[in-house]
């Protein structure tokens, strides 16, 4: 698991007020309806105050289509636990709010909000119930940064005195043989690392960006040098191309920064289920062979691809060969997950080569394979297999085993649950719920959301007398009351990694999934 920063009690209790701005991702619902059916993001100021507590201010807020204005929040309540690592924090409130615009004559508003606070992790839950507004936000990292290939640095190696440097370009966020390591890293720039990746103005014509990422080969001595970009770093330090010391590989122990000022390595922790890519691909003479995409996601340490050994923190593989095509193509590739693992996505390695094999593409100057690349994205396609609801209070803990098709369900329940009362099981993937309860038709409506908060379905569950009702299950007296991952985060029962659960009996389990 990452590291997490520490919050010093004296600075907590200081009179000093320090203030951090979050971009996040946004899900809103108004009286059960879904507020945005795609990814939105918000600015949120999150500031902790002389009292111990923090302030938060929710920017430029809308409800649907309706102007808001800023929502503040004051004196939200940190609590943290000795099962938390060092600096994650809790975040809870129950009080009043005003808003302004059109909404100032509402005055005083109730309004509660649950939430974390880890390293440079925020999320949480805000709910209005006087204008029905559910709100879910977080800054969780979702997608690969640079994968539009919009931004790029360039890039310098400095030769003997009476040489000019050999420049090229990288995309923010990806490496090539520019910035590599090892004996012959230098060797293989000087043979064409300067090529060896470029900002194309070559994209598909619905494309809302304007470059893609032209990544050709080069040849070393006539031998065929595949051309290659990484969100970790080239190491090649054999003369035998097919050796595992030619490598890309992530080492978070390294202080090491490219030219943009950022480390080579990509921080990740989510749970996708596949990556998407367009390309088109030409082969240089000779060959006929494919290019080639490979997206590895381990948890903690060192991965090198391709390995030299077992490693056992890898999280989830998604590797494709991408035919030779002349027109741009879109291609889907999704992830297989590894059984039975304790890691926890902590980084992903992205690799895409021209050539599916090592030295296997053309060995030619002048005609190199030539391997256009755009918009590589990560999807969230959760498919929700049942849904647990549990309350505390009651020491209550009932499932609703979900049928495809199917959207309404009766449940009996002797309590009307919340957003934090409610898990959905989705497998692999990580599901937000947002709910709401119409009291005059007894109706749960349960809004269910991916991992970006993007909207993906609505339930429906009458509740009624518990007594008689199929399809539901106890989990017996020993009632889980929650569960947590060791940063401070609420998470469902599909949650991965050293999880903490409590129990309505005061037991408390750590296991790790």
């Amino acid at each position: 698991m990452k590291k997490i920063f520490t919050l010093l009690s004296a600075a907590l209790m200081s009179l000093a007020v320090s203030a951090k701005d979050y971009t996040c991702n946004l899900a809103v619902d108004v009286f059960g309806t879904p507020g945005l059916e795609d990814v939105t993001k918000v600015q949120i100021s999150l500031n902790d105050n002389a009292n111990g507590n923090y302030d938060l201010v929710l920017k430029d807020f809308y409800f649907g289509t309706m102007p808001v204005g800023d929502i503040n929040i004051k004196d939200i309540k940190v609590v943290t636990d000795d099962d938390f690592e060092d600096g994650a924090v809790m975040l809870t409130y129950n009080g009043t709010i005003t808003l302004d615009g059109q909404f100032a004559a509402l005055g005083s508003l109730s309004a509660t909000l649950t939430g974390y606070k880890a390293a440079d992790n925020v999320g949480f839950k805000l709910q209005i119930p006087l204008v029905g507004v559910n709100v879910a936000a977080h800054n969780m990292r979702t997608q690969i940064p640079g994968a539009d290939f919009e931004n790029w640095h360039e890039v310098q190696i400095e030769r003997e005195e009476g040489y000019d440097p050999i420049t090229g370009s990288e995309p923010n966020g990806w490496h090539n043989i520019m910035s590599g390591t090892g004996n012959y890293a230098a060797l293989g720039a000087l043979f064409g690392g300067n090529k060896a990746s470029s900002a194309s103005d070559d994209v598909r014509k619905d494309a809302t960006g304007k470059t893609s990422a032209k990544v050709q080969s080069s040849a070393v001595f006539g031998i065929s040098a595949n051309g290659t970009i990484t969100t970790g770093r080239m190491s090649v330090d054999d003369f035998d191309a097919k050796s595992p010391k030619n490598n890309v590989y992530i080492n978070p122990e390294s202080k090491d920064l490219d030219s943009n000022g950022d480390p080579f390595y990509c921080t990740f922790d989510n749970y996708p289920t596949s990556i998407t890519l367009w390309y088109k691909f030409k082969n240089g003479e000779g060959n006929v062979k494919p290019a080639m995409i490979n997206t590895i996601i381990t948890g903690e340490g060192y991965y090198q691809d391709p390995e030299d050994k077992k490693y056992d923190n890898v999280v989830a593989r998604a590797k494709m060969d991408l035919p030779a095509t002349d027109e741009w193509t879109k291609v889907t590739i999704p992830f297989e997950y590894v059984e039975n693992t304790t890691a926890e996505p902590t980084y992903i390695l992205s690799t895409i080569n021209t050539c599916n094999e090592a030295a296997g593409g053309t060995s030619s100057a002048d005609n190199p394979d030539v391997l256009f690349v755009d918009d590589v994205t990560l999807n969230y396609e959760p498919v929700a297999t049942e849904i647990e609801f549990y309350n505390e209070d009651n020491d209550e803990s009932v499932t609703v085993k979900l049928s495809a098709g199917k959207d309404t369900y009766d449940v009996g329940l002797n309590f009307i649950p919340t957003d934090e009362d409610i898990d959905i099981y989705c497998g692999n993937e990580e599901a937000t719920a947002l709910t709401y309860y119409d009291e005059a038709t007894k109706v749960l409506t349960v809004n269910m959301y991916n991992a970006e908060l993007k909207y993906i379905k609505t339930y429906k569950f009458n509740i009624v007398d518990p007594a008689g009702i199929n399809g539901v299950e106890s989990n017996g007296s020993q009632v889980v009351k929650s569960r947590y991952n060791v940063s401070g985060q609420k998470v469902s029962k599909n949650a991965r990694g050293l999880i903490i659960t409590k129990y309505s009996d005061g037991t408390v389990k750590k296991s790790f999934k």
